[in-house]
């Protein structure tokens, strides 16, 4: 069973228990009155009308439980429902690779674009948003959608094990997002719906490069904008890669043994908001990460439909129509 009102179950059951009760002692005491009486002979049938009572009673107490559960409202069967908002195309690229563990935004630069992008949902009303973690590839972990509480639920669980391959690769990003949009049909009008690509990343890639030139071509051929939300400082600070035995934090070290130092490298990004006529945000500080929104108001909203929204089958109304003829049931009897 499911309940849109579970926190009233307790509360009413225990009401329910304690009419139960109530009338149980009331039908032994009826009984006995009704024997002693039939005894005297003041009633004709002390068995029929123990059962009547009794019956009377049971109908009344079935009513009440029903009334019981409408209150909780309680629901059947789940039911796709199709909503429609005007609104974009939001694909989420967010770097999930070692480097985003730097704390050069607090608490880390991964935690902070998180934050951040869990405040900009709430700014997306009505667009439909997807996400994609990337390291050394991509992958997408949520298609585009309507339903932000299970994009933010995903969002809230993502890690630099999200993916396995090390690294940062903006080229397998981008072409995994664009790869997320709907594709338009042959011999149809191209849909002049808005995309675009929200990269939450600190910019320094390490893989793929001589590819992500062709995937920006593509992108600008399509239409996506992609909007750089560099995380970190151009200060920078080690990466982190855990604790010795005196649980004293250790670093990543290059060949030479050399703590390395991660920066914001902003190059990159400029290169890609500026062949996709996107915008780059600095996001030094926590703040900052939120300020993503300026660009999409830019973009033109089209009617989305969505059939992913799911509904549970509403039972109250036919708990009380129930309760009425039994309690109708019992007022004959």
């Amino acid at each position: 069973m499911h309940f849109g009102n579970e926190t009233y179950l307790w509360p009413l059951g225990l009401v329910v228990l304690g009419l139960m009760l109530a009338a149980v002692f009331s039908f032994g005491r009826d009984r006995r009155d009704l024997r002693l009486l039939g005894h005297r002979n003041l009633v004709l049938s002390p068995t029929l009308a123990i059962l009547r009572r009794g019956l009377k009673g049971f109908l009344i107490l079935l009513a009440l439980g029903v009334c019981a559960l409408g209150a909780a409202r309680w629901q059947g069967k789940a039911i796709p429902e199709e909503s429609g908002q005007y609104g974009l195309d939001v694909m989420i690229a967010l770097d999930v690779s070692k480097s985003m563990l730097t704390r050069d935004v607090a608490p880390n630069r991964l935690e902070a674009a998180k934050r951040g992008l869990l405040d900009s949902l709430g700014n997306l009303d009505g667009d439909r948003v997807g996400l994609t973690a990337f390291a050394g590839e991509a992958l997408v972990q949520v298609p585009l959608t309507l339903d932000f509480d299970a994009l933010a639920t995903v969002l809230e669980g993502e890690d630099v094990d999200a993916v396995e391959v090390g690294g940062t690769s903006f080229a397998k990003a981008l072409d995994t997002c664009l790869g997320a949009f709907p594709q338009d049909e042959p011999g149809k009008e191209p849909s002049k719906r808005g995309r675009v690509i929200i990269l939450y990343t600190d910019g320094e890639p390490t893989r793929d490069e001589g590819a992500l030139d062709a995937v920006l071509g593509e992108a600008k051929k399509e239409g996506v904008i992609v909007v750089c939300v560099g995380v970190g400082t151009p200060k920078g600070q080690p990466i982190p890669s855990g604790q010795n035995f005196w649980g004293e934090a250790e670093y990543k070290r290059d060949s030479l043994g050399q703590v390395v130092i991660s920066r914001l490298d902003e190059s990159t990004l400029m290169k890609i908001a500026g062949t996709t006529n996107g915008l780059v945000i600095s996001g030094d500080n926590p703040q900052a990460l939120t300020h993503v929104d300026r660009i999409l108001q830019k973009l033109d909203r089209t009617l989305i439909t969505d059939k992913s929204a799911m509904r549970r089958e509403e039972l109250a109304p036919r708990a009380g129509l129930t309760a009425a003829v039994l309690l109708m049931a019992a007022a004959i009897l």
